[in-house]
């Protein structure tokens, strides 16, 4: 992909070529599309006509001497049209060239009207007709070469296209002033002017194509070149027809409309693809070597023509000295062109270092602040920039500032979200590539800075935020274009180091939203499973559990909120509702709740919720999260034991073992299904589950066994002294209807 720069929004942005109109190319395994078939038809329609008209000049009897470019001039203009259709790309890209080609099926009239009118007014109304077309498609076709070339290429490609055109007229002034009739007026003077014009023209769009290197064929690019030097070659015939007083030839007129079919074809099929290679190379280097040294030897040798010397000014030695001249400057501009590459290029290179110095000493941050903070710092150590900032991108839209440094007041504050306007431009801007603005109006962040350079961090295929380094000096501002790539590398790195940051941050932030409307408009349901006496069957309790109404497992909902730091929140949210509708269970059960460590801990929201209950309360603390620091959590339950008993839920499948049940001392231990499950037929499990009987025994707990769905694993539970238990052979989870 190619870029170049685009002034917009107070700045520079990127602009690719994929930003160009492309007209589709012939169709594929060598088929042409319906365009490519409608020219076919002009060119052989008019190759017919042209055939006629050289048959019939002899006998001065051609009476469709102009018919053959009034048909390509339709050709052009209605494949055009047909292109438009077909693709659904506006006529408006089209319009420029089929007003060209339209004009020059014009001139073709204008030269039929000629008995009728007068023939020096058909030819003057004519070739008129036919300049304005030319000046119109030229206009078309060389810009579109030129913008994506930069400055110093354009000015040395316009010296180029002076040389040529100014060594041309000197031609054509030196063949005009020795015709054998005698110079004529002015106004036959327009059309070699205009002729050597063109040709000038084509060598400059030639000498663009070369220098960005387009693929060589038989279309596109270079069809459009060639049309448009037929079409010069076309006047140059007939105005060396004139000059012999030969009148007008079919010749001439057949060039002129094979050179608007090529110019038509060229442009339906233009592409701005990559092609070459050393061989490109070397053609460049000749014409940029040769192109100057040709002028002048044409000058020269025009000059030395034995001739008739008119009287004052010639024309061959006034055009000689200024193809001198334009060729001089062109070599001093090749000249500084070096001496500025060679600078930019030991520059670069320092920048490089220095960047790269910068970015090594960038280390990963405990937080995105400090991150962030890290980013400026290394940043303003580069040469020549004074300010520097880090931008963070929100998922759902809008930019914060995570660190701002330098020298200059910023109208900005960290973690203050930006302006509307100003956070819309940077998302817009970065998603273009890395870019320099010039501060002002509602984009302004200092008075003080001059322009201010943008490198977007993209991470997980999105863009994140950006960094940006501004400068306060004209020289440093004026730079700054020049140095993306550099700042694209703090961006790229920035990305790495903060990108992950960032991204988990703003997860966390959509899931503390997620959160908070799950809270807020109670999207869950308690549900009850009742605990039995297995001997007897008898249900003594209920377990409160959760369904969260958007499906997701509430083990991995509490999880994610207690990363996100919501996680006393949802489960205080999830008591309460949870305390509400157990009031409607059998009257004398008791209440069974799930309690995490970081809960209990907190004490306050949970003696809050058990302030609520209307029948004993079980709180059962959850072996799956480790427990850190087991002081603190021993210090908050004895605070509500008065309140509630106590139980260790899923022991054997946890973190700590007895340990975890030492330290507690509930009333009640809760085996976890991994243990219950094929008890009846795994002698291991049995092994495992009598021992468990006999700690509680003597630890004066009792066992409740959970996932209990066969009558085998009752049994044999009850054989290895279980007194308690749930599971779907007495009950599944269910809300109270």
């Amino acid at each position: 992909m190619s870029h170049g720069l685009l002034l917009r929004h107070g700045g520079l942005l990127p602009v690719t070529k994929e930003a160009l109109v492309t007209p589709p190319r012939a169709g594929r395994h060598g088929r042409l599309d319906r365009p490519g078939l409608v020219l076919l038809l002009g060119a052989m329609m008019t190759a017919a006509l042209g055939a006629a008209d050289l048959a019939n000049v002899a006998g001065r009897a051609a009476v469709f001497e102009n018919a053959q470019g009034l048909v390509a001039a339709g050709a052009g203009v209605g494949a055009m049209a047909t292109l438009s259709r077909r693709s659904g790309i506006s006529v408006l890209s089209y319009r420029p060239l089929a007003q060209a080609i339209a004009l020059a099926g014009a001139g073709f009239v204008a030269l039929d009207l000629g008995p009728a009118i007068g023939n020096s007014a058909a030819i003057i109304m004519a070739n008129l007709l036919f300049a304005s077309g030319a000046v119109r498609a030229t206009a078309v076709i060389v810009p579109a070469l030129y913008r994506r070339l930069d400055r110093r290429a354009i000015a040395s490609a316009g010296l180029d296209g002076a040389i040529v055109l100014f060594a041309g007229i000197t031609l054509m002034l030196t063949l005009w002033l020795a015709s054998p009739s005698g110079p004529g007026g002015t106004t036959e003077l327009l059309i070699p002017i205009l002729a050597v014009g063109l040709l000038a023209s084509a060598g400059v769009a030639i000498i663009a194509a070369l220098a960005l290197r387009s693929a060589p064929g038989f279309n596109g690019v270079w069809c459009g070149i060639a049309g448009i030097a037929v079409i010069g070659l076309s006047w140059i015939v007939w105005l060396d027809l004139a000059f012999r007083g030969l009148g007008r030839n079919g010749l001439a007129s057949l060039l002129f409309s094979f050179g608007l079919l090529l110019v038509a074809y060229g442009w339906m099929t233009w592409n701005e693809e990559v092609g070459g290679g050393r061989r490109y190379e070397l053609v460049t280097h000749a014409l940029a070597d040769w192109l100057p040294i040709g002028a002048i030897l044409l000058c020269v040798t025009v000059a030395a023509m034995p001739r008739t010397r008119p009287p004052g000014v010639d024309p061959a030695i006034v055009g000689t000295a200024l193809v001198v001249v334009l060729s001089i400057a062109r070599q001093r501009l090749l000249i500084v062109r070096e001496r500025w590459a060679s600078r930019r290029l030991t520059g670069e290179v320092e920048e490089r270092a220095q960047t790269m110095l910068s970015l090594a000493r960038l280390e990963r941050a405990e937080n995105i602040e400090a991150m962030a903070a890290q980013i400026c710092a290394e940043a303003l150590r580069l040469d020549g920039i004074g300010s520097a900032a880090v931008y963070g991108f929100a998922p759902l839209g809008g930019a914060v500032p995570l660190a701002l440094g330098g020298d200059f007041r910023h109208e900005e504050a960290v973690d203050e979200p930006l302006a509307l306007e100003r956070a819309t431009h940077l998302r817009a801007c970065a998603s273009a590539g890395a870019w320099v603005d010039t501060p002002r109006g509602a984009t302004a962040v200092t008075r003080h800075l001059r322009a201010e350079a943008f490198a977007p961090m993209r991470w997980d295929d999105r863009i994140v935020g950006v960094v940006a380094m501004g400068t306060a000096n004209r020289e440093d501002a004026q730079r700054l274009a020049d140095r993306l790539s550099t700042m694209s590398e703090f961006g790229v790195v920035s990305a790495v180091l903060l990108g992950p940051m960032l991204a988990d941050h703003w997860r966390m932030a959509d899931v503390r939203s997620q959160l908070d409307s799950i809270i807020t408009e109670r999207a869950f349901t308690p549900v009850f499973q009742p605990v039995v006496e297995l001997q007897t069957r008898k249900v003594i309790g209920f377990e409160a559990l959760t369904r969260f109404h958007d499906g997701m497992r509430p083990d991995q909902r509490f999880a994610e909120a207690h990363a996100a730091g919501m996680g006393i929140r949802l489960e205080t949210a999830c008591l309460w509702e949870q305390l509400e509708v157990a009031c409607s269970l059998p009257p004398g059960t008791w209440l069974s709740l799930n309690v995490s460590p970081a809960l209990a801990t907190a004490v306050v929201p949970l003696i809050s919720a058990l302030e609520r209950a209307d029948r004993d309360v079980i709180l059962e603390i959850t072996e799956h999260v480790e427990i850190a620091d087991y002081r603190a959590l021993l210090a908050a339950l004895e605070l509500v034991r008065g309140r509630a008993r106590l139980a260790v839920d899923d022991a054997g499948a946890g973190y700590a073992g007895l340990r975890h049940i030492l330290e507690i001392r509930p009333q009640f231990v809760k085996l976890d299904l991994s243990l219950v499950r094929h008890v009846d037929t795994d002698p291991a499990r049995q092994a495992m589950v009598a021992g468990m009987a006999h700690f509680a025994l003597n630890a004066s707990c009792e066992l409740i066994a959970e996932g209990i769905e066969t009558e085998g694993e009752l049994d044999e539970l009850v054989r290895l002294g279980v007194s308690l238990g749930q599971g779907y052979l007495f009950g599944k989870p269910e809300p109270i209807v």
